[in-house]
């Protein structure tokens, strides 16, 4: 898995480089460069060093070492990564299209009424400023959404990927990544146009709406 790889070579290079605690990392995008891998993947490495406290940030300055890693040190339950970011974002999008392909007519009133109803509760706790309940609101308008295929395996290969956003790792994530105005005035309006999708049994609108949300998140964790 790259993103537990890129952990362990940024707890490398701290103690390697003879990192103190108080010192700057370097940038996301030179460890991009340096590692090989997306931002997308280093930015879900941060998130969970910052998650066990070896990483702390501070607003436009950078990643510091808060305290030095124990490279012997495991993946904790509830700080742990289960997935590849990149790959996780791509698994949801493509299980969503499936489900906007095949099961759309399994939507109830009663889910639309529910979703509906989500929507405004991410809206509400935006404005009010409440991550967490953002991402309740959020986490709840994707199982309402899964629901509707009424196929217990791919349900439940899609909750247990949205769930991933109640973790610690995701959390961190959000608040660090994907919380400033513009992009959360986006990820509401994306969350609004996959509803009236559904509201309106339109399934190549879906697909569309569906993909335009999944294309914003990786392009905000990119910037």
């Amino acid at each position: 898995m790259k993103s537990k790889e890129i952990v362990e070579k940024i707890k490398n290079l701290i103690v390697m480089e003879g990192l103190n605690v108080g010192d700057r990392l370097p940038t996301e995008r030179a460890l991009s460069e340096r590692f090989g891998v997306s931002r997308i993947i280093v930015r879900e490495a941060i998130s969970y060093l910052k998650a066990i406290g070896v990483v702390e940030s501070r607003q436009g300055s950078g990643n510091y070492v808060l305290k030095l890693p124990a490279l012997e040190e495991s993946f904790q339950e509830n700080g742990a990564i289960e997935y590849d970011l990149d790959e996780l974002i791509e698994a949801r999008e493509l299980l969503e299209i499936a489900i906007a392909t095949f099961f759309l007519d399994k939507f109830t009133h009663q889910m639309i009424q529910d979703m509906e109803s989500t929507l405004h509760s991410m809206e509400l706790n935006f404005l009010q400023g409440n991550i967490r309940e953002v991402i309740e609101a959020d986490v709840k308008f994707h199982h309402i959404y899964a629901q509707s295929c009424r196929n217990s395996i791919v349900y439940d290969f899609l909750d247990h990927l949205t769930n991933y956003m109640k973790s610690r790792i995701w959390l961190v994530l959000k608040r660090d990544y994907l919380w400033d105005n513009g992009y959360q005035k986006r990820a509401v309006e994306n969350h609004k146009r996959i509803f009236r999708a559904v509201a309106q049994r339109n399934g190549e609108k879906l697909v569309q709406a569906l993909r335009i949300h999944y294309n914003s998140i990786r392009e905000h964790l990119e910037l």
